[in-house]
């Protein structure tokens, strides 16, 4: 993996990340916890979009999502299953847009929508057996929340996809992009990683 692309993970994975411990701990802290899925789901697949242009490769959406799931310990409270939401969602992407490889990209942003969804409430419900999860909210989860997001997803994928390319082709946005905007988002990003993680070992000694 080339620096250029370690930095375009680090810088994707500090906006997902940020877009979970802010807009997301503001919205379940509002007990917006129907409409938060959604709109975060939308939100990570605009960033892993344009993070695909850039880095096509196999498992780095899945890079991404680790290190964006990482900023909900800076959440309080903390809710562990949310970490586990993250990380499958990425994966579903980064699985679903290695096979098809850029084809079809609005029934493919369904399908990764539609597989984290259901990833996430089986695993929570029938693997880890949470106690807050039983049949019905699979069924909600899955087939409400999850078929808002994809329809979402069918229109902000190809969007995502044209405006990356957009901004790349641009030489003022791709050198700004490349002298400061990603280095430096990617120390703020390590330094925040680095806080979320020592809080997350505390509240696990605690």
């Amino acid at each position: 993996m080339k620096r250029r692309d370690l930095l375009v993970i680090l810088f994707c994975g500090g906006l997902w990340g940020l877009s979970e411990a802010l807009l997301g701990g503001w919205m379940f802290s509002a007990k917006l916890n129907l409409a938060a899925p959604v709109v975060l789901a939308v939100i990570a697949f605009a960033i892993l979009t344009v993070a695909r242009i850039h880095v096509p490769l196999s498992g780095s959406s899945t890079a991404i999502a680790t290190l964006a799931m990482l900023f909900k310990f800076l959440n309080s409270p903390f809710f562990a299953c949310h970490l586990l939401a993250i990380f499958l969602l990425g994966a579903a992407f980064d699985l679903v847009f290695s096979l098809v490889r850029g084809r079809a990209r609005p029934l493919a942003a369904a399908a990764a929508t539609y597989l984290g969804f259901a990833l996430f409430a089986l695993t929570i419900t029938y693997v880890f057996q949470y106690r807050y999860w039983s049949g019905a909210r699979v069924l909600l989860y899955i087939g409400r929340l999850g078929s808002i997001a994809a329809a979402c997803n069918v229109a902000m994928v190809p969007l995502s996809y044209w405006l990356g390319h957009e901004l790349s082709n641009r030489a003022l946005a791709k050198s700004a992009l490349r002298r400061w905007a990603l280095p430096v988002m990617s120390v703020a990003t390590t330094a925040v990683l680095a806080l979320a993680v020592i809080r997350g070992i505390q509240a696990a000694a605690g």
